[in-house]
């Protein structure tokens, strides 16, 4: 039992733990999020997204979408794989004991001369033993690889939850999409519809030897190049529907529609809130941060590798020729002791390996920095495009306002005699485009709500 008496300093001096211990990238965030009209108040990104989105229609695809998308499912066992793992590593802190047993019975030849004269060449054998072996994290490197791979599964459950984010953000987005060509769609028939009255109209003056063939020859392109825009139209609410379908994890199909969201794109505050609490939210930005901190930690994985491993090793069990003395206290039998092993000449193999733990800690750095300034990037663009949509959206319904004048007065004056048909003509294409992009201005409107609760690191909780 003397190898036993070390067993006190070894655990003294296993209290060594090499390489950086892992924390949080240090970098500094902006004073501000630019655009941000309340950088100082409640950030947006804090809402539910029950709260946000309260259309009962768009709220039951997207709980569809977060209980069946493929993608959020692999999230979800991944992080079960990331959980296993970190089990697999707290297992090194405990000792590994296996068992055996054997049986054997040997038969010696006679012209073999191994058997002494007299002697049975019949002999058997019967054993139960048990291997004991314990590494002493004498270096840290059981614990730092205890770190890597609790910052790992922490940092599944983060990508979890950005993927729950983007997939959020993705069905209001399609949705939203699929809403605006329904209104492209009913302004293309109601403008087939007119043009279609404007048609019978000028072919009767032509008739009344009012108008020409080029008028009606005009009315009728007219017609035709608001009638294309129908099929068009339906092609890409087919495709969008197909596409929602996907993310809602189904086969493609139809999709139900709600009423209007209007509400979606002014009943909300937009507001950023502390630029770092931004960091905390956004979970690709959690992720990456706990990326680094698994890279950190196997940089003392590494270093513990260049020196050598102190395990306590063990054996014992019971051995007998006869079956039935297995279990005596005679025929017990154990050896126990520590095994030191370490390596002499390896090529500078464990050096590189702590060269490359620290390269690969520098890139998953480079990469949360990489990750902070685009959160910050995209939290602005969100904001500058939610103040700017709105501001478009007054000025795009004064001009339909204005087409819409035009072209009643442009019909009135080819009816009384006063202009071609060619007036009537430019008026009605000047008020199709611009219902059209007064319908893209709404829709626009829209996503950048939804862009900037996704920017904000809405979407998760």
């Amino acid at each position: 039992m003397r190898p036993l008496f070390i067993l006190p300093c070894i655990l003294l001096v296993s209290s060594c733990v090499l390489g950086p211990e892992p924390g949080s990238p240090d970098i500094t965030p902006p004073g501000a999020i630019r655009g941000d009209a309340a950088p100082h108040g409640a950030s947006f990104g804090d809402k539910a997204w029950r709260k946000v989105f309260t259309d009962s229609t768009l709220r039951t695809l997207i709980e569809r979408a977060v209980n069946n998308n493929p993608d959020l499912v692999a999230a979800t066992y991944r992080i079960e794989a990331a959980r296993a793992q970190a089990e697999i590593a707290r297992a090194a802190w405990f000792p590994m004991l296996n068992g055996g047993a054997d049986a054997s019975s040997n038969y010696a030849a006679k012209n073999a001369g191994q058997v002494a004269p007299g002697s049975s060449r019949h002999s058997e054998s019967y054993g139960l033993t048990g291997l004991l072996s314990w590494e002493i994290d004498l270096w840290g490197g059981i614990r730092r690889n205890n770190q890597a791979a609790r910052a790992l599964l922490l940092g599944a459950e983060f990508q979890r939850d950005a993927v729950q984010t983007s997939l959020v953000a993705a069905v209001a987005s399609a949705y939203i999409d699929l809403k605006n060509l329904d209104e492209r769609l009913a302004i293309s028939r109601r403008t087939a519809a007119s043009r279609r009255e404007s048609l019978k109209l000028v072919t009767s003056r032509r008739d009344g030897g009012v108008s020409s063939d080029l008028e009606v020859g005009q009315a009728e392109a007219s017609l035709y190049q608001a009638q294309v825009t129908i099929p068009a139209t339906e092609k890409g609410i087919a495709a969008k529907e197909n596409e929602l379908r996907a993310l809602l994890g189904e086969y493609p199909g139809g999709v139900a529609r709600g009423g209007s969201l209007d509400r979606l794109g002014s009943a909300l505050h937009i507001a950023g809130g502390l630029p770092s609490s931004l960091l905390a939210r956004r979970p690709d930005l959690s992720a990456a941060n706990q990326s680094f901190q698994a890279a950190t930690a196997q940089i003392g994985v590494a270093e513990a590798l260049r020196f050598p491993s102190l395990s306590l090793t063990g054996s014992g069990g019971v051995i007998s020729s006869e079956l039935n003395k297995l279990l005596e206290g005679k025929a017990a039998a154990y050896t126990i002791g520590p095994q030191l092993t370490g390596p002499i000449f390896d090529a500078g193999r464990a050096k590189a390996g702590v060269k490359a733990a620290q390269a690969n800690a520098s890139i998953a750095l480079a990469a949360y920095q990489k990750a902070a300034q685009q959160a910050f990037q995209e939290a602005a663009d969100a904001l500058h495009s939610y103040q700017k949509t709105g501001e478009i959206i007054a000025e795009e319904a004064k001009l339909v306002t204005s087409q819409r004048n035009v072209a009643g007065l442009a019909l009135e004056r080819f009816q009384g005699g006063a202009s071609s048909y060619l007036e009537v003509l430019d008026a009605e294409r000047g008020l199709f485009t611009a219902e059209l992009d007064l319908a893209d201005a709404h829709a626009n409107r829209l996503l950048a709500v939804v862009q900037a609760y996704r920017a904000l690191g809405g979407g998760w909780k």
